[in-house]
This record gives structure tokens, C-alpha cells and sequence, in this order.
């Protein structure tokens, strides 16, 4: 159980029981096995939230879904979306300055122009 458990704390902000021990190599492999099972969690209950609200005003229900997929995630792929926009474009096809670009915490103007246009 403690692969789903690690699997839950990386991909989710769903609450875990904090592990005591830091993860073995081992457990962090067995752990990418349980990725499609939380996938399949988080879209059961988005997917449980739209039956739910399938009375609202459409732009209302987008606006919730995106909220409580970003409050579910973390916003964890939208980052890594903003990240490799800022590197890709950002970088120039420079190694050094892609890899720069990624290490840095600030958003630039790709990353947000990326977020806004897939969301």
C-alpha cells in the first residue's frame, strides 16, 4: 500500500497518511504502477462532480471542474506545461539557457501564454 500511497502524495493533494520513511527506489517504481489508478480517481471524481452538477450553466460547470481539477492536482500539469513552454521557445534552441530557464521558479511570457490558451 505504500506505492498507491506515494503515487496519492506525488500526483494528488488528496489527503495521506504521511509516511515516516523516506521512499526506497524501489517503492518509487512501484509506484509509477499506481499513476493510471489515480488518473482514473481524479477523472471518477471530476467525472462524478459533472453528473452532479449537470443542471448548471455550462461556462459555470467548466470554470468548477477546472477548479477542483487544479484543487484535486495541484496545478501539477499545468506547471509542467508553463515550464516547458518557457524552455522550449524561451530557450532558443540554447542547451544552457533552456536548462536555466527550467530551474527558474518565475513564469515568463510563454508559459502564461501557454496555460491561457489550453485552458
Amino acid at each position: 500500500m505504500r506505492p498507491l500511497a506515494l503515487a496519492l502524495q506525488l500526483l494528488t493533494r488528496l489527503p495521506v497518511p504521511t509516511l515516516t520513511a523516506p521512499p526506497q527506489p524501489w517503492e518509487l517504481g512501484q509506484a509509477v504502477l499506481f499513476f493510471p489508478f489515480v488518473g482514473l480517481l481524479i477523472g471518477a471524481l471530476l467525472t462524478g462532480l459533472h453528473t452532479a452538477l449537470w443542471w448548471a450553466d455550462p461556462g459555470v460547470l467548466a470554470a468548477l471542474m477546472l477548479a477542483v481539477w487544479v484543487l484535486l492536482t495541484g496545478g501539477l500539469h499545468l506547471d509542467g506545461l508553463a515550464d516547458t513552454a518557457d524552455a522550449w521557445i524561451g530557450g532558443q534552441g540554447d542547451r544552457e539557457r533552456t536548462l536555466a530557464i527550467m530551474k527558474d521558479s518565475h513564469s515568463g511570457p510563454m508559459a502564461i501564454s501557454a496555460i491561457v490558451l489550453v485552458l
